[in-house]
Formats: C-alpha cells, sequence, structure tokens
C-alpha cells in the first residue's frame, strides 16, 4: 500500500512499479500495489484511514516504512514561527509514533513485523548530534526518528525489527529542484545571502539603540530603506557605518539586475525584523510594536531578484563542493544508490534499533551527546555572576530546581531568581522547598500558564534582561508505552503531548532568549524518578537526544546573530540504567552535580576576542551527570 498527498503522482509511481513487475514476471502485481491518495500524515484522521485500508485490502501489515514527511520551514530558529515548528514536528515524528503504535500490536499478533523510520544524517548518530543551521525543525524531527528507533526496539522484540535509514545529500531530484521549486543548495545559498544582510541590518539598529538613539529615530532613517540615503545628516552612526561597507562591496556594479545594491532589506526581512526585536525584548509597549509593525508593512518593496543570482550560484556550489569534500567517497550516492543499500540493510534479520547510513561517508561537524561532567565552574568566572538576574523555567522538576537556586544564591551571589512555572501550585512547591535558604527573598515567581512568551516578556519588563536562561520540562515523562488501549498504553495524543512540553517548549523560550545579548541559555532534559518504569527512562533518553539537535544547531546559528547567546544542555538521564540513582541519597547527590553543571553552563563564557577556540567549543554542548 502506497500511500501520499497527491493522486497524480501516486498513480505514476504505481504504475510504473507494475510495469517493472510485469516485465521480471511478478504474479498479479495490478492486485498486490494498491495507493491510497490525500493522504496527510500530519493528520491523525489519515493515518487511521491508511491503517484500516491496508488491513482491508491485504489483511496484514508486515512491513512499516514511515517516508512521508515535510523539509521545513527552512529560516533560523529566531524566524521560525511556532506553528511552523509543530507543523514539521506533527508530520515528521508524531506521525511515526502514530503509525508505530498503531502496528505494534497487529505484528506482535502475527508474529513478526519489521518498521523502518526514514531519518536523515543530519538527525545525528547514536550519541551525536549533528547541527543543521536554518533547519532546526527538520534537524530535530530527523534526530527523533533515530531516537524513536534506539529506545522502542527493546519494546517491539522479538517479534518485531525497529531501524532506521538516514541517508545523507543524495544526488537527484531535491538537490536538482523539482516542479518549479529551486534546488537545496541553492535555495540554502540564498537563504545564506539574505540572513547575512539582515543580521547585518539587525546588529547595526542593535547598536544604534544602544548608542541612545530611539526606536523612532532608527525606523525613520531606515524608512526609505535605499542604502545611499542613509548617510544622510541624523543618521545613527553604526547605520552610517553599514551602509558605508555596504556599497565598498558594490565595486562599479551599479547596473546590475538585482536590487540588494540599493535597497537594505526586503518587506519580508523588514518583518522578520520587526519580530526580533519584539521576540527579543528590544520593543515590549504595544505602540512601540504598533509603529514597528507600521513601518515594516509601509516600507519601499525591493524589487526581484534582491540577491545578485550569480552570488546564489557561487555560494551555492562551495556547499555542494563542501559537502563533497566531506563524503569519504568523494561523490554524493544517487537515489538508486539509497533504494538498493535499503533493501540489502532490511534483509538483515539481525540488527533492530540501529540506523543505516547510505551517506558516501559523510563526515560533518557533530557534537557528543553523552559528554560527562568534569569539573567545575571556576570562581573568577562564577564571581562575574554577581548582582545578576537568573531566570528558572520549570514546573515540576522542583527538587532539581531548588538546587541549582540555592547555589546561585549562595556561590554566584546572583542578585535576582526570577522563577517562571506553569501553574501557582508549582511555584508553591519550589517556595516550600527553598524554605529559608540563603538568599530566598531574592526569589521572584511568575506563572506563565500558557501563555509563556507574553509572560517572559513581562518578566523581562519587571526584573530586567536576565544573564542566564535555564529551561527545563513543562511536564514529566509518562510511565508506559505499548500496552492495553486505555490502560497503560501512550497513544498518538499523549505522545503528542510529551513532544510539546519537553521538546516545543524548549524551542519556545530559544527563539526568545536567543535574541537577548548577553544571556546563556542552559536546556535541560527530562528526569527520571527514583523507581522510574523502564518506557520512562526510555522516553527520557529519546528526549535527550532528540533536543541535543536544536541544542547543538543553536550553538552554530547563534554564533551568527549580534546577539551571540551561547546555547548548552544538560542531561539528569544517563544512557544505561544501572547509572541511575537507586535512593533518595543517591538522588540528591546527582541533583547537587546537576546544579553545579547548571552553574558551569550559565557562567558568563570567554569572549571571542580573549579566545575563539574556547568561544566556540563552548557552544552546543550536552553534559551529562
Amino acid at each position: 500500500m502506497l500511500t501520499a498527498r497527491r493522486a497524480d503522482q501516486l498513480k505514476e509511481m504505481r504504475d510504473s512499479i507494475v510495469r517493472e513487475l510485469e516485465e521480471i514476471g511478478y504474479n498479479r502485481p495490478k492486485d498486490r500495489v494498491q495507493i491510497l491518495a490525500n493522504i496527510d500524515v500530519a493528520e491523525e484522521g489519515a493515518l487511521v484511514k491508511s491503517v484500516n485500508a491496508t488491513l482491508k485490502a491485504f489483511g496484514r501489515i508486515d512491513y512499516l516504512i514511515n517516508n512521508a514527511g515535510v523539509a521545513g520551514a527552512e529560516q533560523m530558529a529566531v524566524d521560525l514561527q511556532t506553528a511552523d515548528w509543530r507543523t514539521t514536528l506533527q508530520a515528521n515524528l508524531v506521525s511515526n509514533y502514530s503509525l508505530i503504535e498503531k502496528v505494534v500490536p497487529l505484528m506482535k499478533k502475527q508474529g513478526s513485523g519489521y518498521i523502518l523510520n526514514v531519518s536523515s544524517y543530519f538527525g545525528g548518530e547514536k550519541y551525536i548530534a549533528v547541527p543543521y543551521p536554518n533547519r532546526s525543525d527538520y534537524a530535530v524531527s530527523k534526530a527523533g526518528q533515530r531516537a524513536l528507533v534506539e529506545n522502542l526496539a527493546r519494546f517491539v522484540g522479538p517479534e518485531i525489527q525497529i531501524n532506521a535509514i538516514a541517508p545523507g545529500p543524495v544526488e537527484g531530484q531535491r538537490l536538482k529542484g523539482k516542479d518549479g521549486k529551486a534546488g537545496l543548495f541553492d535555495r540554502r545559498a540564498k537563504l545564506i545571502l539574505e540572513n547575512k544582510r539582515l543580521n547585518q541590518v539587525h546588529d547595526a539598529v542593535l547598536r544604534s539603540l544602544a548608542g541612545g538613539a530611539s526606536l523612532g529615530d532608527v525606523l525613520q532613517a531606515l524608512g526609505s530603506n535605499d542604502i545611499g540615503l542613509l548617510q544622510g545628516e541624523g543618521v545613527p552612526e553604526p547605520l552610517r557605518q553599514l551602509s558605508a561597507r555596504l556599497k565598498a562591496d558594490i565595486h562599479g556594479s551599479d547596473e546590475a539586475g538585482y536590487s540588494s545594491l540599493h535597497f537594505l532589506m526586503t518587506k519580508l526581512m523588514a518583518r522578520r525584523l520587526v519580530a526580533r526585536l519584539c521576540n527579543g525584548c528590544i520593543i515590549l509597549a504595544q505602540m512601540e510594536r504598533d509603529l514597528a509593525e507600521q513601518w515594516a508593512e509601509g516600507l519601499p518593496e525591493a524589487t526581484e531578484p534582491f540577491i545578485d543570482p550569480r552570488r546564489i550560484d557561487i555560494e551555492a556550489e562551495k556547499i555542494r563542493s563542501g559537502v563533497i569534500g566531506m563524503l569519504h567517497l568523494n561523490r554524493m550516492p544517487t537515489e538508486t544508490d539509497v533504494a538498493l543499500a535499503t533493501v540489502f540493510f532490511m534483509a538483515d534479520r539481525a540488527i533492530s534499533g540501529e540506523t543505516f547510513e547510505p551517506s558516501g561517508g559523510l563526515q560533518q561537524e557533530r557534537t557528543i551527546t553523552e559528554r560527562e561532567l568534569f569539573g567545575r565552574a571556576k570562581p573568577e568566572r562564577v564571581r562575574r555572576m554577581e548582582g545578576e538576574t537568573i531566570w528558572l523555567i520549570g514546573e515540576h522538576m522542583t527538587e532539581p530546581l531548588a538546587a541549582v537556586a540555592r547555589l546561585f544564591l549562595a556561590e554566584g551571589h546572583v542578585g535576582n531568581v526570577v522563577v517562571l512555572t506553569r501553574s501557582p501550585a508549582a511555584a508553591d512547591e519550589l517556595r516550600t522547598a527553598l524554605g529559608r535558604a540563603l538568599g530566598h527573598d531574592r526569589v521572584s515567581y511568575l506563572t506563565v500558564g500558557d501563555d509563556l512568551e507574553a509572560r517572559m516578556d513581562e518578566a523581562y519588563a519587571t526584573y530586567g534582561a536576565p544573564a542566564a536562561v535555564i529551561s527545563t520540562p513543562f511536564a514529566s515523562i509518562p510511565q508506559a508505552l505499548f500496552g492495553v488501549e486505555g490502560k497503560d498504553h501512550l497513544d498518538a495524543v499523549g505522545f503528542g503531548a510529551l513532544v510539546e512540553t519537553n521538546l516545543t517548549h524548549h524551542f519556545r523560550v530559544a527563539r526568545k532568549v536567543s535574541l537577548f545579548k548577553g544571556a546563556r541559555l542552559i536546556l535541560v532534559s527530562p528526569d527520571v524518578p527514583v523507581g522510574g518504569s523502564l518506557p520512562q527512562f526510555a522516553m527520557a533518553n529519546f528526549v535527550k537526544t532528540t533536543l541535543h539537535a536544536l541544542t547543538a544547531t543553536l550553538g552554530v546559528e547563534n554564533e551568527r546573530l549580534p546577539t551571540a547567546v551561547p546555547v548548552n544542555q544538560v542531561n539528569l538521564t544517563r544512557r544505561m540504567r544501572s547509572e541511575e540513582p537507586r535512593d533518595a541519597a543517591e538522588q540528591a547527590e546527582e541533583y547537587t552535580r546537576f546544579a553545579h553543571a547548571v552553574l558551569l553552563a550559565a557562567a558568563p563564557i570567554v569572549e571571542a576576542q580573549e579566545s575563539r577556540y574556547r568561544a566556540r567549543i563552548y557552544r552546543g554542548l550536552a553534559i551529562t551527570v
């Protein structure tokens, strides 16, 4: 059974398969190859329909290949809308789990089955995350597909094998472009060049505001959208400097047929600039927000093409050459290569819980998920936190958050700790856990409910810019996986809630905090309580692995932003269950280690001008306590 959205593509595919099977004498191929159109994997009802139609046609399901999905929004995380993030994770990740939990009971009952998740090399490798700039939603969804395989294998065996395949770049239509859509390298090249200009403007605006210019002055100076007019009288100096740099890049190309020589930005870039200023809490007042949005809509529109097509071609070739240079085979595999490799991989009956990579030996920048905690923050780094404001965001991890607050107050001598919880009850629990600890009077509480972003704006307006933000999950890990439906069973809705509270929640925090100049961001993966169930342990490791794809990608992306916020991750769950705390005393020791790991990641890191090497390596890391 082949399922997809478009009937014409499905029919073309089926006709091609049937024709080939008839040529080799395959028995009744027209009866044995069926199609089901208008299936959107982001819709739960469509997945139910797919399973039921397959059972009606064939009576059983022996193989499930989770191949459908979306490419994602292709934007920097700070410019990515939360709705687009959710769409990608629903289509690529939640749909995978939904189909898995539907076919596992069937396959168990019939005594055999095979499940294959089609992930991507940019979903990382076992114990390793691969940053994928401008594709954070895609990278997280693909890392999640791989992590599902690694953590579900013990629950679906011995009857069922579950594995993943993770191709790297594949020579074919996706790279070359199809149906009027530019190829992947061309799209990435154009986005890189557009983001470079947007980041330059963003930087100049921030420096102008920091230098004393008002928002009105800055918007007025940018109102003509003319690079040349930024040299006029009264224009803030950072904008004048930007204009001079951009004009110096022209090199006599005034007659070129693209508009970025004269226009500063496109209207879409202006909207993204305004969104950055709002999300970064530079614009907080509704009056200023309205003014900025009106300015963006009234900006003179740059003519297309904005970016020089020749520069896009050059950048795309650089990307392609860079990818080729990272392949051991010095060539990208074809679609046929990957298909054949997949068939041979699935024929191996002794493998489960693994990911196969027909990538031509791609070796990309990567970061280890299981990095151990060694040492503690140096006293001179901790002293630099004196008087700073720290945000703790969470709901249910009361004891770990209390341990962090105590350490920051006692050793970091921070000025304020602002606790943002989802419910008042969680705030009360943390207040009780802190008791009369040293500095408890410097702790403030704010309930966010479901309006996280608005309450973060309120915290910023009330307590000032945070020096460090520690984001912990908004809900605990479910205790069950595959059980009796309706009891001890994690269905698609429950898995979607897990993704929302443990992954999307961190993205919502990160897309704002990444725009806070001078901040450090720490993302925390979930904890498993003493005596927790095996499914809890498996799903905690699933989240830890999947979250690291976001952490690693943000570590790279944020270096390109003028705010340059370092992002790191702290893991409370270890890979081996035997290493987990067995009693309250061991768990208390773990929470102490956790607090020191958070302090290590939250203390000011070395600046690039002091050491480029150390400034770069302290980003995108995952520390396991």
